[in-house]
């Protein structure tokens, strides 16, 4: 019973909340900018030293909530590294408890971020469609990180929308529709970070 009510309170968090707007009042994807050099070559020199997996791990709950199999499909083509771990107990769906850096970074573009972490996923694989949180709830966004030949896809009112990363490019992904990435033959490495609406600092507009 205490499981049952935990993945109500999951679903119920992701579809509405009140720290910004709706999925459906912001693009599907819109590229912010650009980072320096520096923080691309200390990102990936972290994913570079760093083994294993942090998904289901211990210092990292709000990955347990989530069927990884189900999504990533298998868990071996897929990894993450947490860069941002608890700060405070709170709860367990809350990405906005995942503050304290592991790693000295700064990311432009906005005044708080949350649950920074490093995406590997291998070539020649395809993320099954899921959906995360409305963006009302939290926004999400990517930093690539690596040239590769990956696709980002998104189902909106019945179309598919997809566009390609570049190295360097910040990109606000609105992870409140269906979406999936899809690889060809080059491992992809990115940085993913939640962040509230009202944090965000850049000049592109990414409401509708």
């Amino acid at each position: 019973m205490q499981k049952e009510c935990l993945i109500e309170q999951t679903k119920r968090t992701r579809v509405k909340g009140t720290n910004g707007p709706r999925r459906h009042e912001m693009k599907t994807f819109a590229k912010i900018g650009r980072v320096s050099d520096n923080l691309i070559e200390t990102l990936n020199g972290v994913a570079d030293i760093r083994k294993g997996n942090d998904l289901g791990g211990d210092n990292y709950n709000i990955s347990q909530l989530c069927n990884v199999e189900e999504v990533f499909a298998p868990k071996s083509f897929y990894r993450q590294i947490l860069l941002q771990e608890k700060e405070v107990e709170g709860d367990q769906v809350d990405e906005h408890v995942y503050t304290k850096f592991n790693v000295d970074v700064d990311i432009p573009y906005f005044d708080q971020i949350y649950r920074l972490r490093i995406s590997e996923m291998q070539g020649e694989h395809e993320m099954n469609w899921h959906i995360d949180q409305d963006t009302s709830v939290i926004c999400r966004a990517q930093i690539c990180l690596n040239e590769n030949d990956s696709i980002f896809q998104f189902k909106r009112k019945g179309k598919i929308e997809e566009f390609k990363m570049d190295v360097g490019e910040v990109w606000f992904i609105n992870t409140g529709w269906n979406h999936r990435v899809v690889t060809n033959t080059k491992l992809r490495r990115s940085a993913i970070f939640g962040f509230d609406f009202a944090d965000y600092t850049g000049d592109v507009d990414l409401c509708l």
